[in-house]
């Protein structure tokens, strides 16, 4: 199987102090003697408005040609409507969905959505008229003892080249150094 053990996963999330992008790293280790392959997804409802039941008919979704990323837009928010949501896992993903209904099912749950239990491919739906969601899914093949970062990019922007650039910036930054500037900066302002 394809299991691993919890101290062989190691989740960090945090935001960049000048960005409005939510990072999340997912360093995965093959603590076993044998090769394992895996399928990391990500998932995230869009609201995009006040309140998820009201707006999930107007947000749309698509799979930008420029990047790979999902983006999500609600033109029908009058404050916020011009904005650009979107999801990547730096670059990654190779299956996807925007489709709530496809990823959880009728009444599913997510702990244990149907696209889990059929077994099968996403079908990589995106567009107008579905029950919005974000789901990004790659698969990680790791030989013993190799380590790797799944990097899953959350964020929105004014314009859909402001996506572009943040999404390249994050993607070759060092966030090694990004998360000590996020570390460094909270003691500070509880140290004082």
């Amino acid at each position: 199987d394809g299991s691993l053990d919890q101290k062989e996963i190691f989740p960090v999330q945090f935001v960049p102090l000048t960005d409005p992008i939510k990072i999340s790293r997912l360093t995965i280790r093959n603590t076993s003697g044998r090769a394992r392959q895996l399928s990391v997804t990500t998932y995230v409802e869009w609201v995009l408005g006040v309140a998820r039941a009201a707006s999930a008919p107007f947000i749309v979704t698509n799979i930008d040609a420029e990047t790979g990323a999902m983006m999500a837009h609600n033109q029908w928010n009058a404050t916020f409507g011009s904005r650009v949501a979107f999801a990547d896992l730096a670059g990654r993903q190779t299956a996807w969905s925007g489709d709530r209904r496809e990823f959880l099912g009728r009444n599913g749950t997510l702990d244990n959505p149907a696209a889990f239990r059929a077994k099968k491919a996403l079908s990589k739906n995106v567009g107008a008229g579905l029950d919005p969601c974000g789901v990004l899914q790659t698969r990680v093949k790791l030989e013993p003892g190799e380590t790797t970062d799944i990097l899953f990019f959350l964020g929105e922007t004014a314009t859909l080249s402001d996506a572009h650039a943040l999404i390249a910036q994050y993607r070759t930054a060092n966030l090694d150094a990004v998360f000590q500037d996020v570390v460094k900066h909270s003691k500070d302002v509880l140290g004082t």
